[in-house]
């Protein structure tokens, strides 16, 4: 590794809150009520494959004999924390109605506020931005082609599998909200 003591510091940091921050997000409770849910076994696919590349990431960094390239490294930092910030207000706006799982509740409404007026799944946006930018954080590449070739393939199946539950529910209404509102990148010329 050629990284210098600063920017090791630096991505051991940034691993940790990134970690901590995770964790204790898997475990707080919301108070949500509970709905039906679907394909609960994606939930741990897609954190088992993240955990993957959260370490493959760390081990890259501390045991690939390559340059480090800080402007790569800041970019992950960046999108890193991007995704907590979409991540935080798709949360906010859904509020008792967020699930770490497809979970479809009986009161729940269609919601269009926040960040969902840009995108339908800006949690899953957040998600995307976070597997990319840790390997990236690291100049991880090997760990940025397994984000890439398994991560992304899980979530798309399981956006594939809520669109269909979510269609199920609102009808119409959802169909329309698919036809003005991108699904995890604004719609240009909106």
């Amino acid at each position: 590794m050629n990284a210098s003591i600063v920017e090791r510091v630096l991505f051991v940091g940034f691993i940790l809150v990134a970690v901590g921050l995770r964790v204790g997000e898997m475990f707080r409770k919301r108070g949500s009520e509970r709905g039906v849910t679907s394909m609960q076994w994606s939930f741990y696919a897609l954190v088992a494959s993240a955990a993957v590349v959260y370490a493959g990431s760390v081990l890259e960094f501390f045991f690939t004999p390559r340059a480090y390239h800080m402007a790569v490294g800041v970019a992950g930092m960046v999108l890193y924390g991007v995704s907590v910030l979409l991540r935080r207000a798709a949360i906010r706006a859904l509020g008792r109605y967020w699930s770490l799982h497809i979970e479809i509740r009986s009161q729940q409404p269609l919601v269009r506020e926040g960040p969902y007026q840009y995108v339908r799944h800006p949690a899953y946006a957040a998600f995307l931005l976070e597997i990319i930018g840790v390997p990236l954080a690291g100049n991880a590449w090997w760990s940025l082609v397994v984000a890439l070739g398994v991560y992304l393939p899980l979530l798309c199946w399981r956006i594939r599998r809520e669109e269909e539950a979510l269609v199920e529910k609102f009808g119409e209404a959802y169909q329309k909200f698919q036809r003005e509102v991108g699904m995890l990148v604004p719609r240009v010329g909106r």
